[in-house]
């Protein structure tokens, strides 16, 4: 067995030398930031590039400004609210398997 698969070294030594170059970035203290930035810019660049990009619509909302955007981002909440309901309808109870133990074994639910 070698040392990735055991274990044993700890700190960045357990994690396998590809993932570590492929993903050893987002460690990296700034990352976040710049990811966050990236995107803004990414979001400003679309903003004004539909200012300027003729389309060719077939409903009249369609031709508000950000028409797009706002649908998007109505969907996606609609979609994150919808979760919430959702998890509470299918989630089970903490104590579905029985109530653990002091021991750590757990009693059968009757």
């Amino acid at each position: 067995m070698s040392e990735f698969e055991t274990g044993t070294n700890g700190g960045d030594e357990d994690m396998h030398p590809m993932s570590k170059l492929l993903f050893g970035w987002v460690e990296a203290p700034n990352t976040g930031r710049i990811i966050f930035w990236a995107i803004a810019g990414l979001a400003a660049i679309l903003i004004l590039a539909d200012l300027v990009v003729h389309r060719h619509i077939k409903e009249d909302i369609e031709g508000i400004f950000g028409a797009y955007g706002w649908y998007g981002f109505l969907a996606f909440g609609g979609v994150v609210l919808t979760g919430w309901p959702l998890g509470q309808l299918l989630r089970r109870g903490e104590d579905y398997y029985g109530d653990a133990e002091p021991d750590g074994n757990i009693e059968e639910a009757e």
